[in-house]
């Protein structure tokens, strides 16, 4: 019959257009939940990952931040104290022997010996030590520092400001930090970056408790001792090794004359 033909290609057009609230439709709507998984997921898993390298470049790149300011403070100290030793040569070189001349008949023959002695030594130790150290640049490091410290500031701002950024814009902080640090031709040292690690765990600190802010303190403070320790312990030696010998030497001298 021409009605039963007619029958036959509707039913075949609607079985897959199954109707709602049947077993099939809520089958294929679990089918289509489990083909929607594999993107939503990765793109999770990314965002992810992202803020995390975001996170681990924020706070490593402040932590080369304060160590570059560190380098550059240190080596800006190291210029003074070569300054500070010629003027010490010019003091002691000069002024001490002079002052032997005029007051020569008012000292004991030995005691004028020694101090003579003492101030040629220490002068031309000073003298000698102040010339290798500006020698080593120490200026011109100290405002590379700076500058590569204070490039790096601004990236680490940009990056905090930035809470949400896709894989472009970070790949492009990379590449100016990278330019950033190019600007040093040497690394900044050991101590340097204790003393940043030091001083981003007494920021951390605060938040925790008045003892663990004291013990961070204190171990910045130790660390920025053992630096101005490594600054100056040359220059000392340069004063108390001659000012040493020169007290032996006027002992034995007036013992034996004695």
């Amino acid at each position: 019959m021409p009605g039963g033909h007619a029958a036959g290609p509707e039913r075949a057009h609607m079985t897959p257009d199954i109707c709602e609230g049947s077993p099939n439709r809520a089958t294929n709507g679990s089918m289509d939940v489990r083909l929607q998984r594999p993107t939503t997921q990765p793109q999770n898993w990314y965002s992810a990952e992202l803020f995390a390298a975001r996170a681990r470049y924020l706070r490593d790149w402040t932590i080369v931040k304060r160590a570059r300011f560190n380098a550059a403070k240190r080596f800006e100290r190291k210029h003074d104290a070569s300054t500070l030793a010629f003027a010490l040569a010019g003091v002691v070189g000069i002024a001490l022997p002079f002052y032997t001349q005029l007051f020569g008949p008012a000292l004991a023959p030995h005691t004028k010996s020694v101090l003579e002695f003492y101030g040629y030594i220490t002068g031309a130790l000073s003298l000698g030590l102040g010339l290798v150290e500006q020698a080593k640049g120490y200026e011109s490091r100290s405002r590379r520092f700076d500058e590569c410290g204070r490039r790096v500031n601004a990236i680490v701002r940009k990056l905090r400001n930035n809470p949400t950024l896709d894989e472009v814009t970070l790949d492009e902080m990379v590449r100016e930090y990278e330019r950033a640090i190019d600007i040093c031709d040497v690394n900044h040292d050991a101590i340097d970056h204790d003393i940043a690690l030091a001083e981003e765990d007494r920021e951390a600190a605060r938040a925790l408790g008045e003892t663990d802010q004291r013990t961070a303190s204190r171990r910045v403070q130790r660390l920025r001792a053992w630096e101005t320790f490594g600054i100056y312990w040359l220059y000392g030696v340069v004063l108390v090794g001659p000012t040493m010998l020169a007290m032996l030497i006027w002992w034995l001298l007036g013992t034996s004359s004695a």
